[in-house]
């Protein structure tokens, strides 16, 4: 991250950094004034960066110089008057989160600020917003990012200069500070590191083998959603037992298994799992089945589970639009460890029992045709 400024200005952040750091003061009422009233104006929070770092003040660093750097700029503030024909009195002052995101950056300059006290007073008022300003998303995550972030540097306006010579030194915090200066000592830039900065591997596309996500890995976002949808795939092809599963079906074991538009939405969601993993797996354009029944009432689905209630696999059937045509068996899907475990074949007769003579839509898995041929109904499903 580079921001700009003046040689001037960097050579006083530099000779500021060079001096002995003092204890700072908490500013704490400060802070909680400023998070209520939403303002500070110039001179008070120039007084407010004395308490908490004299170094400041004593190299001619006010508020304006890092307010610059940000492109903030202070507005006119007046006290609200009792009447409209009242004198008007106003101050040039920062919002509070302005004010906090100056405070940031002169930590991460290497000053001995500590910014988290003001921006632990507005987080809770961020969080509920549900958009923010640049300077405010520095604000919220300040309690993850303090001292971790990436380098810094501050660039002059200085066009032309001979030479760059490099000097180096390192806080008592351990930022390292690296200030480079022309032949005549003219400030040219400076660098700061923070002492817990750790490069995070560039962001690249990447498909996940398991779960077939394509995503980029070392984005936050992605990778925050490439875990969801890892456990969602984890959860289908290594089921564990299904509590509410397991307590409809000890109050009735012969309804438990279907699934139709009556169902309560977590049994359909249960369904829909599997009808998108057999998706992925036949790499059909669509999923059989949908939470919502408004989208195919007709529909009727069957979970397959074991003894200890996970929930392996499921099916779906349909009846054909035409009248005196036999239902489908639209699809079915079992998780790999539970094939030609027999329990398909368990269930046959109880799937003819309810929808007759049923027909299989095609195109049919290889390991489906080979179950019918062992049923002896090789002409399921040909068409």
């Amino acid at each position: 991250m580079a921001l700009s400024t003046t040689s001037k200005t960097i050579d006083a952040i530099w000779r500021a950094l060079s001096r002995p750091a003092g204890i700072p003061s908490k500013l704490l009422s400060t802070w909680t004034r400023l998070a209520e009233n939403g303002w500070i104006n110039e001179v008070a929070f120039e007084d407010a960066l004395l308490m908490l770092d004299p170094r400041l003040d004593r190299e001619g660093l006010k508020p304006a110089s890092f307010a610059e750097m940000l492109e903030i700029t202070p507005q006119a503030v007046f006290t609200r008057p009792g009447s409209r024909f009242d004198e008007h009195i106003g101050f040039l002052s920062y919002r509070a989160a302005d004010a906090a995101a100056m405070l940031i950056l002169m930590e991460r300059l290497g000053f001995t600020i500590d910014p988290e006290p003001l921006c632990a007073r507005l987080r809770q008022s961020l969080l509920a917003r549900p958009e923010v300003t640049l300077p405010e998303i520095d604000v919220l995550f300040h309690d993850k990012s303090a001292h971790r972030t990436p380098p810094l540097t501050l660039e002059s306006d200085v066009v032309d200069w001979r030479g760059r010579n490099l000097s180096r030194l390192k806080t008592d915090a351990g930022y390292a500070i690296e200030i480079a200066l022309g032949d005549d000592k003219t400030a040219l830039s400076l660098t700061v590191k923070a002492p817990f900065y750790r490069k995070r591997p560039e962001p690249k596309l990447t498909t996940c083998d398991f779960c077939g996500m394509s995503y980029v890995k070392g984005l936050p976002s992605d990778d925050k959603e490439h875990r969801a949808r890892h456990r969602r795939r984890v959860a289908v092809l290594e089921p564990q037992p299904n509590r509410k599963f397991l307590h409809e079906r000890e109050r009735n074991p012969l309804q438990a298994p279907w699934v139709d538009a009556s169902s309560p939405k977590w049994k359909r969601d249960l369904v829909y799992r599997r009808a998108y993993a057999f998706k992925r797996e036949m790499k059909f354009d669509f999923t059989q089945w949908s939470i919502d029944p408004a989208h195919d009432p007709d529909a009727v689905g069957y979970l397959f589970a074991d003894d200890e209630g996970r929930v392996v696999g499921a099916a779906g059937f349909r009846p054909q639009q035409a009248n005196g045509q036999p239902w489908l068996l639209d699809w079915i899907w079992l998780a790999p460890a539970y094939r030609r475990s027999g329990l398909l074949s368990a269930q046959w007769e109880v799937f003819r029992q309810r929808f007759g003579d049923f027909d299989l839509t095609p195109p049919l898995s290889d390991a489906m045709q080979s179950f019918l041929s062992k049923l002896g109904r090789s002409d399921l499903g040909g068409s």
